[in-house]
């Protein structure tokens, strides 16, 4: 296992940890929550120059990741929004990185379209003045999904990269279920659910990225 990954995973455990015994008024919360990712920034951004296009995409998704994991780790109300675009840049960014070899598949669009809009319809009379905001970043991640998913490849980074953009929506949807349909859901049930998740769907990303960039290098060299 690669060395960023042991380590990724030894600071996820550290948050997690974090989340079960402190708050976010604790100056320990926000970089505990945000290392991981730098970890697979730093990781990424070491062969930035060599990368090809997705990569560098990737690596800068991954940035805008940790723009947003520290707006939403901010002890003070009213950074969600922040967060918020800060994510949905990312998702956008990814979606644009697994669209470079990908055709279009509409059919493919279809189950993230019929879960955008259920999900959706179910929220709409719990988001009030966020109606708009979390209408537009429903509609980023699920196209994320579908870009993910219709990408001309079978391979392992394929698989890794349409798993992670799968489990990056569950980590949404666990945020919205709990902020707006379940607010008296127990924070540290939510926020666990929430940070394992999209650990997991971050880390598969950067997995998918880095084999095809090493994979992409080896047949440049041959």
């Amino acid at each position: 296992m690669a060395k960023e990954i042991v380590l990724f995973v030894l600071y996820s455990v550290v948050h997690l940890f974090a989340i079960a015994t402190i708050t976010k008024e604790d100056a320990f919360y926000l970089p505990s929550k945000i290392i991981p990712i730098l970890i697979l920034i730093v990781a990424l951004f070491r062969y930035f120059p060599q990368l090809e296009k997705r990569g560098k995409l990737i690596a800068v998704g991954l940035v805008f990741s940790l723009f947003g994991d520290s707006f939403l780790a901010l002890p003070k109300q009213g950074y969600f929004v922040f967060g918020l675009g800060s994510f949905l840049i990312a998702q956008l960014i990814y979606s644009y990185a697994f669209t470079l070899d990908s055709k279009i598949k509409p059919l493919l669009a279809i189950p993230f379209l019929l879960f955008g809009s259920s999900f959706f319809l179910v929220l709409v009379p719990k988001l009030g003045s966020l109606l708009i905001p979390v209408g537009v970043y429903i509609s980023a991640i699920c196209l994320m999904g579908w870009r993910a998913a219709a990408r001309n490849s079978v391979s392992k980074p394929f698989y890794l990269g349409l798993l992670g953009a799968l489990v990056f929506i569950l980590s949404d949807s666990i945020i919205a279920y709990s902020m707006f349909l379940k607010p008296e859901m127990d924070r540290f049930t939510a926020s666990m659910g929430i940070m394992v998740t999209y650990y997991i769907a971050q880390v598969l990303i950067y997995s998918a990225t880095k084999a095809e960039e090493l994979d992409f290098q080896s047949v440049k060299n041959t």
